[in-house]
């Protein structure tokens, strides 16, 4: 059985645990990369570290890294149980084989071809385009940037002051789910759990009732998007999501038909050049 630590359900296998991720946007899950991370700081972490999710000349120098680590590949293919003579030997069978749906470019193997097809055309594959308006650092889909921003590395800016820029901005269709007085101000609160949540055995999340093994990760708890309200909502299938990254994932996954990527690209542009004055004010 596998666990969602999230919000404390269990799944047949890790396949459903990770679809009910996706599906989740308070979950610390990579689409990009398919990972699930214990906490939105490890996924941050990743977003920042992960070869895949870094700049170009961070890239170059991975990639010089993992040239050298090449000279030490063996040439074993680990789904057959087979070696080879050499690696060329290792990769002709690989992309011959009608056993192997593999991508060179991350060294994994799928079960279909249409599952490659799939990965081949995910954000994984796609160029560094993004660049967050508020730091250097780029990424590969407009949902990275908000996400990136959202986790609160980057000048301090909190997920409830992105979600208040991007209600501001009035977007038509609209995505918001209407339940402000106009011209309110957000109020940014962050929650500190003291040595009073034990209660004997663990620590206590008065929310939900969840318990913690020490009392920093309850902490992360507490002021993870868990316990926030639904913000945002998509104007076609109306499904409803806590930060707008998760419904910018949603919508970049075409799996309503809202959007194809390019519009979403193009859309997202014009968007992140707003939504970057609102938070500067």
């Amino acid at each position: 059985m596998a666990q969602c630590n999230q919000c404390d359900r269990s799944f047949r296998s890790t396949q459903a645990l990770f679809a009910h991720c996706r599906d989740k946007d308070d979950h610390p899950f990579c689409e990009d990369c398919d990972r699930l991370f214990a906490t939105f700081t490890g996924l941050d972490q990743h977003m920042q570290n992960a070869a895949v999710h870094r700049s170009d000349g961070e890239s170059d120098e991975y990639a010089s890294e993992s040239d050298d680590d090449d000279d030490d590949e063996e040439p074993l293919c680990v789904g057959c149980n087979r070696w080879f003579v050499d690696l060329a030997s290792l990769y002709q069978h690989l992309a011959a084989s009608s056993k192997h749906n593999w991508c060179f470019a991350c060294s994994r193997d799928f079960a279909t071809p249409t599952s490659l097809d799939q990965h081949s055309s995910s954000p994984v594959h796609r160029d560094l385009d993004f660049e967050c308006p508020l730091c250097p650092k780029r990424f590969k889909t407009p949902s990275s940037i908000a996400l990136h921003i959202e986790s609160g590395t980057c000048h301090n800016i909190s997920r409830a002051q992105v979600t208040a820029a991007v209600h501001s901005l009035k977007i038509v269709p609209t995505i918001s789910i209407s339940r402000r007085i106009e011209g309110g101000t957000i109020r940014v609160v962050s929650y500190y759990v003291t040595e009073r949540a034990f209660n004997g055995t663990a620590y206590e999340c008065y929310l939900c009732h969840r318990t913690f093994r020490t009392l920093g990760a309850l902490n992360s708890h507490i002021n993870s998007p868990v316990h926030d309200s639904d913000e945002f909502k998509c104007p076609k299938c109306k499904r409803q999501y806590k930060l707008v990254s998760g419904l910018m994932q949603h919508i970049e996954s075409e799996t309503c038909g809202i959007a194809r990527f390019q519009v979403v690209e193009d859309f997202a542009r014009s968007l992140v050049d707003q939504f970057s004055k609102r938070l500067k004010l």
